[in-house]
């Protein structure tokens, strides 16, 4: 009675949880941070002081960047002449603009989605604005996944006992949409598929789930969840509990109810009790039949895959504007890109080290970092007096390249400025950035990369040669 509880508490449990916690997938064009644009008439103030009575802090605007600009010893001197320099200053004000310039823009952190609609209900009476999110159900996922499902369904055995199994796994795909929990639910209803072949047996779930197949198919998928988010990976943790929990209901209880003593030995003192002739420890539950569907596994895997390289991304409106040309991460090799951090890395070098690089260095070494390579130092000594003498100290030391840029980094996050370097960063340090309209832009729900969703094809195509190996090897041993 209290393992038949303790089931129906997990089965409860699990799917409540995955439909409480369903993930409405969104698309937008910077990680970690939402666009707000309104129309360039309406003030930087007002906008502001919409967003700071709905809750919304830490938002990073064209006023914030002025502000944090560090002073410097260096004389002004930067040659407009010299092609080699770039006014980083000037040129990172085009990130607060579209590329008509007809609208300002501002980087919302991400967690306040909520109140980011409060705040549009309240622009939207001052002029046209709007969001860079998108909300896009990927349904290919859930069809290729309902296809599957229907195929291994007319190849099960026990159709009804794979139906019940495959409940959580569907559920799953519904209520959790993309790519990498497409892939997730393909192997489960493999694991599923696999179960129902231990339908009526006895003492079925313990000796089942020592085989490596059953294994793979139902706790690999937690493994690559972890690619995407901790959340979704829970999720996923949940509906494996689900099925397990219900696969040890309808497993248990129908192998239970399968015992029945022939009505001729029905006496009443009799201990005889019959089993099923062959039990779960000696059934094969991976045949040719079923090996054959870790191939169709592989293919609905890839299948999600190739579709998933081509998103519906394109900026979406509060307010019916259109076709809007923002700054986003690029990967075109032909854009007219905007300043990255490599960019930030030179001009804040520029900056700091300008004083103390000696005079000998050309004019174009002296305007710019061109000159550097990762690992150079300029080590600036300090003097102090002891007594009759002076003895030098330890003093600045700077080291060009990524530790420098980390260092600049930290200090902005340090001091609580709201500068655009942290939005590049938060993009990673190689990331180029340009004007596009239709961008493919970044999952909300940070979908994993596509090294990643290639493995997972691995995980079937694996188990298949295994059971090759195996067939092989079993037939050597019985020549």
């Amino acid at each position: 009675m209290l393992k038949r509880l303790f089931l129906i508490l997990i089965i409860c449990f699990s799917l409540i949880f995955l439909v409480y916690s369903r993930i409405t997938p969104v698309t937008k064009l910077w990680r970690g941070y939402t666009v707000l644009y309104t129309s360039s008439t309406v003030s930087e103030n007002t906008v502001l002081s919409v967003l700071s009575k709905c809750g919304i802090s830490g938002v990073i605007t064209l006023s914030e960047q002025d502000k944090t600009i560090p002073k410097t010893m260096s004389p002004a001197r930067f040659a407009a002449e010299n092609k080699n320099y770039m006014d980083y200053p000037e040129e990172i004000k085009k990130y607060f603009f579209d590329e008509s310039q007809k609208f300002q823009l501002y980087y919302v952190p991400d967690g306040y989605r909520s109140e980011l609609s409060d705040a549009l209900e309240t622009l939207l009476r001052l002029g046209s604005c709007g969001v860079d999110e998108t909300v896009s159900y990927p349904i290919f996922v859930p069809v290729i996944c309902a296809l599957f499902f229907l195929c291994l369904l007319v190849s099960a055995e026990n159709r009804l006992a794979f139906v019940l199994f495959a409940i959580f796994p569907l559920v799953f795909c519904v209520c959790v949409p993309g790519s990498i929990n497409g892939v997730a639910t393909c192997l489960l209803l493999y694991g599923c598929f696999l179960l129902q072949k231990l339908y009526s047996k006895q003492n079925a779930i313990f000796p089942g789930f020592h085989n490596v197949f059953l294994l793979l198919s139902f706790f690999s998928p937690i493994l690559i969840s972890f690619s995407v988010s901790l959340k979704n990976a829970g999720l996923c943790a949940a509906t494996v509990a689900g099925t397990i929990a219900s696969a040890c209901m309808i497993l248990h209880f129908k192998g239970k109810s399968s015992v029945r003593l022939p009505r001729n030995f029905r006496v009443g003192s009799s201990t005889f009790s019959p089993i099923s002739i062959i039990s779960a420890p000696y059934t094969s539950i991976v045949t040719q039949e079923v090996a054959d569907c870790l191939f169709l596994c592989a293919g609905a895997i890839l299948l999600q895959i190739v579709l998933a390289l081509f998103p519906q991304q394109r900026i979406s409106s509060s307010s019916g504007v259109t076709g809007l040309s923002l700054p986003s991460p690029s990967v075109s090799r032909n854009a007219d890109f905007l300043p990255d951090l490599n960019d930030y890395l030179n001009w804040s070098w520029n900056l700091l080290t300008f004083q103390y690089r000696p005079l000998w260095l050309s004019e174009k070494d002296l305007d710019s970092a061109n000159g550097f390579k990762e690992g150079d130092v300029i080590e600036v000594p300090f003097f102090k007096i002891e007594g009759t003498k002076v003895v030098q100290e330890e003093g600045k030391r700077f080291v060009y390249g990524e530790q420098f840029l980390n260092e600049m980094l930290q200090s902005i996050e340090n001091a609580g400025q709201k500068r655009i370097e942290l939005l590049l960063a938060e993009q990673g340090n190689n990331a180029k950035f340009a004007y596009a309209i239709n961008s493919g832009g970044v999952d909300a729900n940070a979908q994993p990369s596509l090294v990643i969703l290639l493995c997972t094809v691995c995980i079937p195509l694996g188990m298949a040669l295994y059971y090759i190996y195996r067939r092989r090897k079993q037939y050597a041993n019985s020549i």
